[in-house]
């Protein structure tokens, strides 16, 4: 008979399942006193004031996709078993940094083209210097939680995402006055300080000495497959952070915060094959020959916690969406229910895009991303005019296609290998 305490130490003991359930954890600690966060903020700000401020949050992923260039993928991949593990961190670091502020830079001047409800900030010294300042941090907590998953102890991105959490509910209140860019400050100080109890557990804890520095052995070892990679997520993820601009934009800021709040909420979903095939990239970078053993493991958790999830958003979707405010649940459920069904071909994505990174197939990664990137945005443009009904259309006709596309590629290499 198998007891709680035996079932604990069976889990716990095993370090695909261990770090998912941190990762999962962080991500829920986050979803929960973020949904604290947002109801707090629906009080104090106009529903415009959170429809820009969700805006300027979806330009600074937009951001960081083009300023991590990858590296987060390539330490995750090559850290486990390299043996100038600092080198390679400073290096992600530095070359992270100067990116970030040379993208930031050339998002600023073109604000006006970019998104013109946004160009307060360009408008500003104070906020434009602050913006960067913020976007660089940005970079760094990606790569931050990637020296943490590779070094398979993801406890400590559970203990930095509590402290973000926490603090950015307390310092909402402080900067009511500053509109939009409150919310967003509120944000990122709170990452700062988060971020900082990360660099202290990880010089403590692993002997990390940080420096900025630039190592070219380092690139050349790790740069085409993170550069591959940076491609290939960037194209994957640009969907999901220009959405909000163009829905800001051809629609109009509060519908951007309708949708925020409710792909917020799916987001809680999603999280279950992100976390668990982050898991399974670490482990497979360790033991490739073990790779099948553990994605059976990693299907094992998704379809677990995945479909049950579904249903209750399904169904009690719109109850969760009241914490915001009526007008929210009104406007937001049915997309809430449309964008839920599409976890299981999220899931799908997620455990083929890692058995391809695990494997180095970067180049189909890329492939698959480009024609699944067009597709949605395609379908967003052409159904734009039905509102949010027709956005999470497109999405779900979007992530089955990309799910499609993955079982034949996966197909047609198994076929090759046979013959």
């Amino acid at each position: 008979m198998i007891t709680p305490k035996k079932l604990y130490s069976k889990v716990m003991g095993d370090s695909l399942y261990r770090n998912s359930i941190y990762l999962m954890s962080s991500t829920l600690v986050m979803a929960v006193l973020g949904f604290a966060f947002w109801m707090i903020n629906a009080r104090l700000f106009t529903v415009e004031q959170i429809g820009l401020a969700t805006t300027i949050i979806s330009v600074m992923g937009l951001i960081t996709g083009f300023s991590v260039l990858g590296l987060n993928i390539g330490l995750i991949r090559y850290l486990p078993r390299a043996k100038e593990k600092n080198k390679k961190i400073n290096t992600a670091f530095t070359l992270v940094a100067i990116t970030t502020v040379i993208v930031t830079s050339i998002f600023l001047i073109g604000l006006g083209k970019f998104s013109p409800r946004l160009i307060f900030i360009q408008e500003s010294l104070i906020l434009s210097f602050s913006f960067i300042f913020f976007m660089v941090f940005a970079g760094f907590n990606s790569i931050i939680d990637s020296v943490f998953i590779a070094y398979r102890n993801t406890k400590y991105i559970l203990a930095k995402n509590t402290i973000f959490s926490c603090l950015k509910i307390v310092l909402s209140f402080l900067f009511v006055g500053l509109g939009a860019y409150g919310i967003f400050s509120s944000w990122m100080i709170s990452l700062i300080i988060a971020i900082s109890f990360s660099f202290f557990m990880l010089i403590k804890k692993y002997e990390y000495k940080p420096k900025f520095a630039f190592y070219d052995s380092i690139i050349h070892k790790i740069g085409k497959y993170s550069f591959g990679n940076y491609v290939a997520g960037f194209i994957g993820g640009l969907p999901l952070m220009i959405l909000p601009l163009m829905i800001t934009n051809m629609i109009g800021p509060e519908t951007t915060a309708y949708y925020y709040m409710a792909m917020m909420i799916a987001g809680l979903l999603f999280v279950i094959p992100q976390a668990t095939t982050q898991s399974l990239f670490a482990e497979g970078s360790y033991d490739e020959e073990n790779l099948k053993v553990q994605v059976k493991k990693a299907v094992k958790i998704i379809a677990l916690l995945m479909v049950p999830g579904i249903l209750i958003t399904v169904f009690f979707g719109q109850y969760i969406l009241l914490a915001f405010g009526k007008e929210y649940s009104t406007e937001g459920f049915r997309f809430l229910q449309i964008i839920a069904l599409s976890g299981v071909f999220v899931g799908v994505n997620a455990v083929f895009g890692k058995i391809l990174q695990i494997k180095k197939r970067v180049k189909e990664i890329i492939m698959i991303n480009i024609f699944g990137a067009i597709v949605l945005i395609g379908l967003v443009y052409l159904l734009m005019d039905k509102g949010l009904l027709g956005i999470g259309l497109a999405w779900v006709i979007g992530r089955s296609v990309v799910s499609l596309i993955y079982i034949v590629f996966v197909r047609v290499r198994k076929k090759k290998n046979k013959d």
